[in-house]
């Protein structure tokens, strides 16, 4: 839990390279020096001046003087929790509501022998729903089609972001996915939930979250 008045935390959360170089040095004490571990997060803005909330899956616990020393985080602030229960809990049927943000893109080829082709995000809302669905499939499950033949999904934000990186402009589509799931494969819906889903999982996106949905309905526009 960040307070957004934190003033070095309103700092971190100005940037995702800051947030990135934050989350990586508090699950992996040998960071920068080496980065072959690498961890998942999300971070969930408050509204109305409720707080910021940081959710990270990562193979060591974070290192909470880490996290009060950049976001102000207390004791009280932070929660963990091992992953194995839950997902050992998966089966084929389930439905769960989902939230998703992710950097949905395209490759697009040269058309040149040997030349490699160029990734570019997606900005329309069309293409970025078709991507989702795509991924669904890849990661062991579906959407459930409701009364008016849509998919149980909304877009619920799509912006473009920007910040520096080592003197360069680096620029995602940042998208956040809210909807309903049903489990089709167990086994690949855990692996989506470990490794992340589509690119740019580094800068905060990839991160899938599942909560019951016997206490989410009536609220999930509002989380």
């Amino acid at each position: 839990m960040i307070d957004p008045q934190y003033r070095h935390a309103q700092w971190a959360m100005l940037s995702l390279e800051r947030l990135h170089a934050i989350v990586a040095r508090s699950t992996n004490p040998d960071w920068p020096r080496s980065a072959n571990t690498r961890s998942l997060w999300r971070l969930d803005e408050g509204r109305n001046g409720s707080p910021h909330r940081l959710y990270v899956v990562s193979e060591r616990i974070p290192d909470l003087q880490v996290l009060a020393g950049e976001f102000g985080a207390g004791p009280r602030g932070v929660s963990t929790t091992e992953y194995g229960p839950f997902l050992n809990q998966l089966a084929i049927g389930q439905e769960w509501a989902f939230r998703l943000k992710a950097n949905p893109t395209k490759s697009t080829p040269s058309g040149e022998p040997g030349k490699r082709g160029s990734r570019h995000g997606l900005v329309r809302l069309d293409d970025q729903q078709e991507w989702l669905m795509r991924k669904a499939r890849e990661c062991g499950f579906h959407m459930p089609i409701n009364r008016l033949e849509m998919p149980e999904m909304r877009i619920r934000d799509s912006r473009t972001i920007d910040f520096e990186r080592q003197g360069a402009t680096v620029t995602f589509t940042s998208v956040t996915y809210d909807g309903i799931l049903a489990v089709d494969d167990p086994d690949l819906l855990r692996k989506a939930l470990v490794n992340g889903i589509g690119r740019a999982k580094g800068y905060g996106f990839g991160l899938l979250t599942l909560v019951p949905l016997a206490s989410t309905t009536r609220s999930l526009g509002q989380r």
